[in-house]
């Protein structure tokens, strides 16, 4: 009996201590590839996999329960991971050559996805706070695709498909909604998100087109579309509730727009 007893003790301790574990599983195969792993507190888990040759990895975990998926395929793609927190999940993949991706997470419950196809395409998420989310999709080459969130609950969404297009997010508050599309080559796509509840979303089809957006203010909402090559569309909304559409078909269109106060509408059409 003694013994008996003396071996449930002996199988608690080890429950607990392995309840108090960091797990790591990485997977290297190629050449030349290099991989740091660093974990602090517990439960934190890290899956990384290495397919091809000098590919470089980075990880960096403290804090419980904190989940890291990442995977290079191919040549010299490097990964970049910092977590601190709670509950924080980053997943990211790379299938190519000399691609980058940089996650940093501050806080708990945050999570981001990136993808990455082709080559020397760049993505970074960055997150300071609670329950934000970043999704960042990239299909060709020197692409460069970022997103800041600094608050709670905020959502943001990029997809890249071509060449030498920018997209970058920054929101700073809570429940903001970005989504920014990219469909060609040399576009740009920069919106900032200042206050609570606000919706920006634009899309681009074609080269060369270029939105900016800046919302400073709660509930209000941004949305520009663009079809066709060298578009331009620059809103600012500075107050509660606005509503903006702008509609770009053609080439060359110039649209700018602003407005400060509360309940404001606007409705812009344009094509060739």
């Amino acid at each position: 009996m003694k013994n008996f007893i003396t071996g449930v003790f002996t199988l608690m301790a080890m429950s607990f201590s392995f309840a108090q574990s960091n797990i790591d599983v990485t997977a290297q195969i190629g050449n030349l590839n290099i991989a740091t792993v660093d974990q602090t507190g517990f439960l934190n888990i890290n899956s990384l996999a290495q397919d091809g040759n000098r590919n470089t990895a980075d990880i960096d975990q403290i804090g419980a329960l904190n989940v890291n998926t990442a995977e290079s395929i191919g040549n010299r793609n490097s990964i970049e991971v910092d977590q601190t927190g709670l509950g924080n999940t980053n997943d990211v993949s790379q299938l190519g050559n000399r691609n980058a991706a940089v996650t940093w997470q501050l806080g708990a419950f945050n999570s981001t996805e990136q993808t990455q196809i082709g080559r020397r395409n760049e993505t970074s998420s960055i997150q300071l706070g609670v329950g934000n989310a970043v999704v960042q999709y990239q299909d060709g080459r020197r692409n460069d695709a970022s997103a800041i969130q600094l608050g709670n609950d905020n959502d943001a969404y990029q997809i890249q498909l071509g060449r030498r297009n920018m997209a970058i997010g920054l929101q700073v508050g809570s429940d903001n909604l970005l989504a920014q599309y990219q469909d060609g080559n040399d576009n740009s796509a920069v919106h900032d998100q200042v206050g609570n509840d606000n919706i920006a979303a634009s899309a681009q089809i074609g080269d060369s087109n270029m939105a900016l957006g800046v919302q400073v203010g709660n509930s209000n909402q941004l949305y520009q579309l663009q079809l066709g090559d060298s578009n331009t569309a620059i809103d600012v909304q500075m107050g509660n509730n606005n509503f903006t559409w702008v509609a770009q078909s053609g080439d060359s269109h110039i649209h700018v727009g602003t407005q400060m106060g509360n309940g404001n509408s606007m409705v812009i059409n344009q094509s060739n």
